[in-house]
Parts: C-alpha cells; structure tokens; sequence
C-alpha cells in the first residue's frame, strides 16, 4: 500500500465533514417535520444529489494524488500500531544491585551459595561458580539438621568417584574417615595414600577380630558427665549383649525370646567374669559358647534350658566352617584411632556363603562401631558401601537406623551409597516394619546426592524425593560427574572435578594392582595443584572416562 492511499484518506474525510455538516443537520430536521410522501421524496432527491457530488469530489482527488511523489520513511520504518517505532531512540542501562537481591529475582541465573568454609567438590551447573561442601560446617550455620548423607546413582555416572574424592578432601582438611566393610578391597588405596590402617578380614586371612571387644573408652558420656568406670562397664556390657543378640537374629533368622535374652545375659556375665580372672583379657565367643553349655546342664527350668541349648547350637556357627579363626580369638589387628583413615577390607570372603558374609558384616560393624562411637574420636566420615546389603536383614537395618540416629552425637557423618532410591523398597514387604526403617533412613538424610537414573525409576525417585518437573527431567539427561544435589532446603546441579592425583585411585574398572598411584601418598598442595592445571586446559573435563 503506497503512501498516496493515505492521502485520499485525509481529503476524503475533510471533504466529507465540509459537505454533509450543514446539510445533514439540515436533512435531519426536515425529515422530522416532513410527513407527506412528496416531502420525504424531495429530501431523498436532495441527499442521493450531495452524495454524488462527495463521490466525483473523490475520484477526483485520486486522480489528482498519482501525480504527487511516494512518500518515504525514515529508519524507525513505517508508522502504525505496535510497530516499534522510535525504539532507536532508547539507551538501555545496567543497573547496580547486590548478589543476594540478584539470586533472589533471577533464581534461573544464580542459585544460593554454601559459602566458603569446606573442601571444593565441583563446579555448579546453574551459575553458581564451585561448590564448597563441609557438613560439620554446614551444621553449624543451621543448613542441615541431621549428619547424614545418601548417595544414589547408575554404575559408571560417577558416584564412588564423588564418594572417594569427598573422603579424600575432607581427611586432607583434617577430618577422619572409617569404612566399615570394604566388600570389594576398593577403598584399600585411598586409605592407604592418605597414611591410614587397612584391615585384612577373610578366609585364609591370619587376622582376627573379637567382636566383644570393650571399643575405646570416651572421657564423657552422652549426656556430657565424667565417664566413671561403674557407666563405662554398663555401656561396655549394653554392647556386648547387643552384638550377640544380632548375630542370633542374624544366624536364626529371628529375635531372640525372652528366655533366649536372660540365658545370653547370665552367659555373658560369666563370660567375663572367667575372662578376667584368667587373666584380665576381654571374653570371647567361645568363652560365651562355654557358659552357655554350663548353664544347660545346670538349668532346671525348662524354658531356660530348652535356650540354653538353642544359643549353644546357634553360637556353634561362629567357629566352625568358613568363619573359623576369624571372631574367636582375640583381635590381632590395632585399630589405630590416631590414623586419618581406617578400613576394614573384607574382600577375601566374597567367595563364602550369604550368611557368612551377613556374618561378617555385623561383627566388623560392631567393632569398627566400638572403636569410633565417642565424641573424643573427632570429626569423622563413615562410609557404607554397597548400602543395600546392609538393609537386607533386620538387624543391619536397625543398627544402621541407630547410627543415623546419634550421629551428632558421635561427632560422624554417615554416607550410604546406593544405585537407586527404589532398593529402599527391596528392604521387605510393602508396608513392613523394614521398609518404614529404610524410609526413615531417607528422611534422616539432610544430604541427598543422585546421579543419573532410569526412566524406569524415575517416578519413585521423583515422588520420594519431592523433585520438581524440571529436575525429574534433569535426571534422564545427566552426564557421567554431574549430579542432583538436595543440602537441606536447597538443590544444586554439580559437576564433580577430579585432580590428576585422584583419577588413578578412583577408576573401579580397573584391578586394584594396574593402578599405578596406588602407593603413592596424597597431599593436599599436591591434590590442589593437579586441580589448578586441570582447570587451566580449555574444554578439560578428564577423568570421569573409566572413573566409575
């Protein structure tokens, strides 16, 4: 449409007003006052005659306008509605405001910061900058409640590297760390470059380690009260009875009855009472298998009796077959609190039965538990591998529910280390006593980290963890080394940036005796360096290739 339409327009309106202003004032009143047929007539004669003069008047003034020049528009281009024109004109500014008023009114843009204090893990996926990760720290400032941290993921994403890398960091900051069944001999090097203890449990191992063992003794009690040899003799006996009322449930299948709980007491006692005076060694199981044959012959009541002879028999499992040598002597193995790390290395007895590895399990527990559940052990990472064995029977379940319960006062920070949310529900039957146990496990967990899941999953993994659409997508598409973090009410995407000193430590595909840095010691100057030259290379994102 040429720019001489739009003149017609005008000329046509100003002819129209001038023609029929007066006229049509005129035409109205006289068709009030006009009744008759001939006076309607001569007005209809009289407007059909204006409006002929307005149309020749018209096509007039369009002939004349094609003689005029085309009307041309500036850059801001044509002038009409919406068209934006005159936006040339505008100088657009920043505008000068804080970070936290920033992260408030553009979430998408920067997510919240954990602050400084604590060892780097990453880099934050959404904006903001690298991730800096110390629970103890955070637990302090009110972040989390609960000392506690479970860590979900696919095989090969990059969840042991995340769990190894965040061990070894913290122990170089001066933490502890405690891994209390290594099943597959993986954590033995990382222990043993940072300067710690690994412990050789197995068949065919010369080692072994008493379960009813006192543990270290505190200077103070949970309560805070001096520790008086009177309360440190009832905590001792509190854990011994425990410990072996576990491994009947774990032997038998079932709890102990109440007959079966005096009998394991009185046997006990005299336990250690023979023990003592033999020379002031800690009981041992056989020495408990002995008192529990002696009250069998001695017992009149039958009940009693008929226990007696039950918890003999059942007893009888810890020294005979694939477990002999290993829980019926006294330990030969020094815990060594003092080392910045301590591993039990259980992975000789992959090749024993499922009880004996359920076994195995409970007494290495228990007695990596004496040794570490005190407030004078220091602040310490305890890390469950495999978690969920240790939630397949109800006595590793409870006593894992325990250690979650009185981390804070322990001063530890647990980490379970799954493959998915959904072996929670592996645990027992829908609606058991054991699957509420495993959810429990998750709601004590302050720190949830999950790494890329499947389609399969992802509904029970949403729903459990109350994820967001946009996350529940996220969770599909995550690359090896990026995972979804949930610290306390905040939620990171994070990318887990690993040193040169680290990747030969942390690839699991490999044999441990291929890794050549196995025996070589870490340093924190020497992990930060690696890091800062890994950083420098563009593009580098090395080492999550092979590193499970």
């Amino acid at each position: 449409m040429d720019s001489s339409h739009w003149v017609v327009k005008d000329l046509q309106r100003l002819l129209h007003k001038s023609l029929t202003k007066g006229p049509r004032r005129e035409q109205r009143s006289f068709e009030v006052h006009s009744r008759d047929r001939r006076s309607r007539r001569v007005a209809a004669k009289q407007r059909k005659a204006l409006f002929d003069a307005l149309e020749q008047k018209t096509k007039d003034v369009e002939a004349a306008s094609e003689k005029l020049p085309a009307r041309k528009w500036g850059s801001g281009g044509e002038v009409r509605a919406r068209s934006g024109h005159g936006m040339s004109c505008l100088h657009l500014r920043g505008t000068s405001t804080t970070t936290h008023t920033a992260a408030t009114s553009f979430p998408f843009v920067s997510g919240p910061s954990l602050g400084w204090e604590g060892v780097l893990i990453g880099r934050d996926m959404n904006g903001g900058g690298p991730l800096v990760f110390d629970p103890w720290v955070l637990y302090q400032k009110g972040v989390i409640s609960a000392m506690s941290m479970m860590l979900f993921g696919q095989v090969g994403m990059g969840k042991s590297s995340l769990a190894k890398s965040l061990a070894i960091r913290l122990v170089l900051r001066g933490r502890k760390l405690a891994v209390a069944s290594d099943i597959k001999g993986e954590w033995t090097p990382i222990v043993q470059g940072l300067g710690g203890a690994v412990i050789l449990i197995g068949p065919g191992v010369e080692n072994a380690m008493n379960p009813l063992d006192p543990g270290v003794r505190p200077s103070r009690t949970r309560n805070g009260a001096p520790m008086t040899d009177y309360k440190w003799d009832m905590v001792v006996r509190s854990r011994r009875l425990d410990i072996l009322a576990n491994l009947v449930k774990v032997i038998d299948g079932q709890d102990p009855t109440s007959a079966q709980h005096f009998v394991l007491a009185k046997a006990l006692d005299t336990a250690v009472q023979r023990a003592k005076d033999e020379g002031d060694r800690p009981p041992l199981i056989p020495d408990v298998q002995d008192a529990l044959s002696d009250l069998h012959d001695q017992e009149s009541d039958p009940l009693r009796n008929e226990a007696a002879n039950t918890l003999t028999m059942t007893m009888a499992r810890m020294t005979e077959g694939d477990l002999v040598g290993m829980f019926d002597r006294e330990t030969t193995v020094d815990f060594a609190g003092d080392a910045p790390a301590v591993s039990i290395d259980t992975s000789a007895a992959q090749e024993s039965s499922p009880l004996a590895l359920r076994i195995i399990k409970t007494c290495t527990h228990a007695w990596m538990e004496a040794m570490i559940t005190h407030a004078d052990g220091g602040k310490r990472l305890v890390v469950y591998e495999e978690g969920w064995s240790d939630m397949s029977h109800e006595a590793e379940m409870s006593r894992l529910v325990e250690r979650f319960k009185l981390a804070r006062a322990y001063g530890i920070f647990n980490l379970v280390i799954m493959h998915k949310v959904s072996d929670l529900d592996m645990s027992g039957q829908q609606g058991s006593r054991m699957v509420a146990m495993a959810r429990s496990l998750l709601a004590d967990s302050d720190v949830k980290v999950i790494y890329k899941q499947d389609q399969s999953t992802l509904k029970v993994t949403a729903d459990d963890m109350a994820l967001s659409e946009r996350e529940r997508d996220l969770l599909t598409s995550l690359e090896a080394g990026q995972g979804l973090w949930r610290i306390g009410s905040g939620t990171y995407e994070v990318y887990n940036e690993l040193s040169a000193a680290e990747i030969p430590l942390l690839n699991t595909d490999s044999r441990i005796e291929d890794r050549g840095a196995a025996g070589e010691r870490l340093d924190e100057e020497t992990l930060l360096r690696d890091y800062v030259a890994t950083e420098s290379q563009p593009g580098s994102q090395s080492g999550m290739e092979g590193a499970a």
